[in-house]
């Protein structure tokens, strides 16, 4: 998968493009004034999946000029979902072929479900509305906005969205939680929980957990393992990360044969499990 991130105001300069928008958008007072060059003291994270990037090329500026962190990826990643942890979430769901089967719109079921379990709102780009009422149901809480339309319409949509955002209910998710299916790790706390309850993890458990579950989703080499939860900067010693594997598998009640949480890629590495590897 491709992927690029794009921040705050770094989109009008890499695209070349700017927009004059009168309405206010982001956090109010969010930016300011300095020498005559905007800068943005607090943020929002809004990240935007298209497979055709030049479809939401004025969206992306708009939303970078007007403070917001803006991620943009061509395909949906649940992995970038737990790991960058949006505020909301821009779908493009033009009616194209998808190499998964059907068109994008389709292929979103498994972005819905995912954004609805993290309680991410979610804004659909589409090129008509929804056909039926059974369309519509299929939608879920995500709201519609028929595309290509004016940015401004979409920021003032984002907004909205955005201030009607539940608040978060005690236990849920914050940014010093990082979650990945019925895990939970307190990054103050240094715990982990499994279904609510708690597993006792060693440091090192415990870092190569993190790593998995703050990676974009990718595999993961033993050396690269090496390198980063043990700081090893050599080629070598896979069987130490193989060990830990398996004893972390353990501890979360994890299965090499039907990984929930932790996948073996055989001649490769490991990686973060996905609801077909079961």
């Amino acid at each position: 998968m491709q992927s690029e991130t794009v921040l705050n105001g770094a989109a009008s300069e890499l695209i070349g493009n700017k927009l004059d928008l009168h309405e206010p958008a982001g956090y109010d007072g969010a930016a300011e004034e300095s020498g005559g060059m905007q800068l943005c003291s607090l943020t929002q994270r809004v990240m935007i999946i298209s497979p055709m990037p030049e479809r939401v090329k004025g969206l992306l500026v708009a939303l970078s000029a007007k403070c917001f962190d803006v991620f943009s990826l061509h395909d949906f990643n649940q992995g970038m979902l737990q790991s960058l942890q949006p505020e909301l979430l821009v779908y493009d769901a033009i009616p194209v072929a998808h190499p998964s089967g059907g068109n994008t719109l389709q292929a979103g079921e498994e972005l819905l479900r995912s954004a609805g379990e993290h309680g991410v709102p979610v804004l659909l780009l589409t090129d008509r509305p929804p056909s039926d009422a059974r369309e519509s149901a299929s939608l879920g809480a995500a709201e519609l906005l028929v595309w290509p339309a004016k940015p401004e319409e979409a920021l003032q949509r984002i907004n909205r969205m955005l201030m009607n955002r539940p608040a978060p209910a005690p236990g849920a998710p914050s940014d010093d939680i990082r979650a990945f299916k019925d895990i939970r790790i307190d990054l103050k706390k240094m715990t982990v929980d499994r279904s609510g309850q708690r597993v006792e993890l060693t440091k090192t458990e415990y870092d190569l957990l993190l790593h998995f579950i703050t990676s974009d989703g990718s595999v993961l080499t033993r050396e690269s393992l090496l390198d980063t939860v043990w700081g090893l900067q050599f080629y070598g010693g896979s069987n130490l990360v193989d060990a830990h594997i398996k004893s972390l598998r353990k501890k979360l009640k994890d299965s090499a044969v039907s990984p929930k949480y932790i996948v073996t890629v055989r001649g490769s590495g490991y990686r973060l499990a996905d609801e077909r590897d079961r």
